[in-house]
């Protein structure tokens, strides 16, 4: 996060007046004043990482619900999209089905596991690789 509050108080010395909203993989995250702003104006609901920091954000597949919002509103905002042009969705998603993935296999009880029933997780672990 020092990283995007760095980018932020850059950005902020000129044109304090607007909204910043970053992208951060596969969501969209607000930083401390322009966040109160839209916890205000929007309802987000409020995360506090630090006492210097707090945050709210929305996924990336409800940007242009919330930017109509903000037009709607009259606030001025600018979107900060920084990831490299070859950074997609599907790498998010299937990063986030393989970590599902990997804690179904750690949480096994493998001392109370049937052979029937590793099978059959073993068959939807792989149903699942395949579509990955």
């Amino acid at each position: 996060m020092s990283k995007l509050i760095n980018k932020l108080n850059e950005l902020k010395k000129h044109d304090a007046s607007s909204i910043y909203i970053f992208r951060v993989g596969i969501f969209y995250n607000i930083l401390n004043e322009d966040a109160k702003i839209l916890n205000e104006k929007l309802g987000l609901k409020l995360t506090s990482l630090s006492p210097e920091i707090i945050k709210c954000g929305f996924p990336i597949s409800s940007l242009d619900k919330y930017t109509k919002k903000l037009d709607e509103l009259q606030l001025k905002y600018k979107v900060i999209d920084d990831l490299p042009n070859n950074t997609n969705m599907e790498d998010f998603s299937n990063n986030i089905e393989i970590k599902k993935i990997l804690n179904k296999i750690k949480n096994l009880d493998m001392n109370n596991t049937t052979f029937q029933q590793a099978f059959n997780i073993l068959l939807d672990i792989q149903n699942k690789l395949k579509k990955i």
